[in-house]
Parts: structure tokens; sequence; C-alpha cells
């Protein structure tokens, strides 16, 4: 009877660490992270970019600071500097399985930034624009600039003066017409 018993035992704990083996093996398991950062040249990011069909959501995330930003930036670009992402990732979070080309002015910020927001934050689909805006720009590829998304326009002071003319000359006209007819 007692060996019958011991055997019970033997075969009780061998369930039960069958069964719990698992447990202390899953959060190693949990805890490797599948996602990757994918680095792009600035000609598959413009291609992404004018390929509203297979990117119908693609973010545009420029990581450089404000007054870069204001000099030239890509079209429609958001800004969060490198160094804020982690306290404005709120902003981001709605996006976390969209795909985002994260850029900077050379590459090396926006590497770092790619890299947090997939190892920290968990981001499925993080495209790093390699060589930045530097090599955007010498791709020939067009720029906003200013604190808007829309490209500028240049309005120069021989431009308002003609318009400005033409009004004023349009009103005189007008208004001479109207005295003769009184």
């Amino acid at each position: 009877m007692s060996s019958k018993l011991f055997n019970l035992k033997i075969v009780f704990l061998f369930l039960v660490i069958l069964i719990l083996f698992p447990v202390f093996i899953m959060p190693h398991v949990i805890t490797v992270k599948a996602q990757s950062v994918t680095d792009i040249t600035v000609q598959t990011a413009y291609e992404m970019i004018n390929n509203k069909t297979q990117y119908p959501n693609l973010i545009l995330l420029d990581v450089r600071e404000q007054y870069e930003y204001d000099e030239n930036h890509l079209c429609n670009a958001t800004l969060i500097p490198r160094l804020e992402i982690d306290t404005r990732i709120s902003e981001l979070e709605p996006y976390r399985d969209t795909e985002i080309i994260v850029y900077c002015r050379s590459g090396v910020r926006s590497t770092e930034a790619s890299q947090n927001l997939v190892e920290n934050h968990n981001f499925t689909k993080i495209y790093n624009m390699l060589g930045g805006i530097i090599a955007w720009n010498a791709a020939g590829y067009s720029l906003c600039t200013g604190g808007d998304n829309e490209p500028t326009i240049d309005f120069n002071l021989i431009t308002f003066s003609v318009i400005l003319f033409s009004i004023i000359v349009l009103i005189t006209t007008i208004y001479k017409k109207k005295i003769k007819k009184n």
C-alpha cells in the first residue's frame, strides 16, 4: 500500500511540475518582441507617402526640434521632438499598428526614436527614413516651411503693388461711371 501511495505522490508531483512548468517559462517567451524597425530610403518613403491605396493612414513623424521643423519639414508631418516622445506617447497611441515614417535631420535621432517606439512602446510598423531630411532634400522632393503643412508662396512687394493698383483702377472706373450716370 505504501509503494502505491508513493507512486501516486510521484505522479501527482510530476503533474504539478508539468502544469507549472509553462507558467515559469511563459514570461520569458512573452517578453521576446517580434517587431523591429525597418530602415527605408527617402525614395521608398516618397513612394509610401504617395501610395494612398496601400498606406491610407500613413503617419509622418518629425523628431527634430521646433525651430528645425519651422525651417522646413515633410508636408503633413507631425512634430514630436525625440526627447518628448515618452511624455507625449498618448498622441501616438491610436497609431500603434499604423505605418509611421520617422525622420530627423540626418537619421541619427530618428533611429533612436524608432527603436524607442518599438522596444518601449510596442509599435509594430515603424519605418526609419535613412539620411533624414538632408537626403530627402538632396533627392529633390518638395518640403513645406513655416508652422503650417502647406507650401508657402512667396508674395513679394511687386505682386502686392500690381494687385493693389488694379483694385484702385477698378474702383475708380466704377465710381466715375456712377457719377456720369447721375
